[in-house]
Order: C-alpha cells, then structure tokens, then sequence
C-alpha cells in the first residue's frame, strides 16, 4: 500500500563544518580583541578580567555552533 515518506535531513559535508566553525571562533576571537583594543584606546586601561574571556569565548562559541549539526 502507501508506505509512510520518511524525511531526510539534509547533512552537510565534515569539511564544511570544520571550516564553518573555525571561522566563527576566529570571528568571535577578533570581535573580542577589537572590543579590548578599542576599550585600552577610549578608557586607556584593559580590565584583566576579560583577557582569559576573549580567549575562552570563541572556544565555546565554536562548539556550540558546532553542536548544532552534530
């Protein structure tokens, strides 16, 4: 008789994936640092706390980016 469509989900090549995620780590990672820089040049200081937050954000940004196709 009439057998039930099953979806296919599309899935996206690896290769893309790796690519797409490392460029929005290094998008997040050059947001921030363009955030530092420009905070050092208006208030002239950089407050320390937020160096080991630009370097960790974009680590988890990127995952989960990542995390939504996998």
């Amino acid at each position: 008789m009439n057998e039930p469509r099953t979806k296919t989900q599309k899935r996206f090549s690896r290769i893309l994936i790796n690519v797409l995620t490392a460029l929005v780590g290094i998008a997040t990672l050059a947001a921030g640092v363009g955030w530092m820089v420009y905070n050092y040049l208006v208030n002239l200081e950089i407050p320390y706390f937020a160096i080991p937050l630009v370097l960790t954000v974009p680590v988890i940004v990127a995952v989960a980016f990542r995390n939504c196709w996998d």
